[in-house]
């Protein structure tokens, strides 16, 4: 068997020998190690290229589909913003066209308050001189009586009223109650009369006589800046009429002003005091036929 099988190798061999050698294809070389390196890093980076490509898309899908969102809200927005503008347009009419009602009114209003003040003034005016001209009707009347049962003259003596006391065609009245100089004016006024107006020596004479002992106003003022009477006659007597070394327009009494009103003083010279001192007053009302 062993010669059998020595056989058979030899045959083998004889038949190569005797065959056409066959030319095999050469083989391809195996890349080198400096190849694989080289050729990883560029699949990695296309990995990577691919990778962030594929972000960069569904970053570019949810960017679009929230800008299409934010867009619709958007829309939203404005056709709210819109519709809020026009209401309050609307609104802002309807309150200038109201304004303008009542600022019409208004004026209206004030004009007719205007109308009707200067009737109740014109009224009031009216009813004043009426009512002047009635008083005097009635003194004029009293005093004819009073002429008929003395049996004297209408128009010798003045004709005053119950507790009025005459002086040539004068009366005067004295009050011993105690006003500032602008109330006892309007307390005169009020009765058709005024603060006394001293138009001679006689005339202060029989004043002073009347109202001593007792400091009181008369109508003598110099709040304009010189002596003047409240009738707006010029104050015309010289210094012997006042007391010494007055009128001073003294300051040192801490009211806060000058002494612009005179008094008869309880001496009966005449004294500048500061007007909001309080005095009795002599009323003074002439009679006119």
């Amino acid at each position: 068997m062993v010669e059998e099988y020595h056989n058979f190798s030899s045959l083998d061999a004889e038949e190569e020998e005797g065959r056409t050698p066959v030319q095999k294809a050469p083989a391809l070389p195996l890349p080198s190690p400096v190849w694989r390196q080289r050729l990883c890093p560029s699949r990695r980076l296309v990995l990577i290229l691919l990778g962030a490509s594929f972000a960069l898309l569904l970053a570019i899908i949810i960017i679009g589909a929230r800008g299409q969102s934010s867009s619709s809200r958007s829309q939203q927005m404005g056709r709210a913003l819109r519709a809020l503008n026009s209401s309050v347009a609307e609104k802002m009419g309807v309150l200038q066209q109201k304004e303008a009602t009542t600022d019409a009114k208004r004026t209206q209003t004030e004009e007719l308050v205007k109308k009707l003040t200067e009737h109740v003034e014109a009224a009031r005016t009216r009813l004043l001189a009426q009512m002047h001209e009635l008083r005097r009707n009635m003194r004029i009347l009293n005093c004819d009586l009073e002429n008929l049962k003395k049996n004297r003259t209408a128009g010798a003596e003045a004709c005053c009223p119950r507790g009025w006391v005459a002086f040539r065609r004068s009366c005067y009245w004295h009050s011993k109650d105690r006003k500032t100089w602008e109330d006892a004016r309007a307390e005169c006024e009020a009765v058709d009369a005024h603060l006394a107006v001293i138009e001679s020596y006689e005339e202060h004479r029989f004043v002073a006589e009347h109202v001593r002992p007792t400091s009181t106003w008369i109508g003598l003022t110099d709040s304009s800046g010189s002596w003047k009477w409240v009738d707006g006659s010029s104050f015309s007597f010289g210094k012997e009429q006042w007391c010494p070394n007055q009128p001073d327009n003294w300051y040192g009494h801490g009211l806060g002003s000058g002494e612009d009103c005179a008094h008869l003083t309880q001496d009966s010279c005449w004294n500048d005091s500061h007007c909001t001192r309080t005095y009795g007053w002599v009323c003074e009302m002439e009679i006119r036929d």
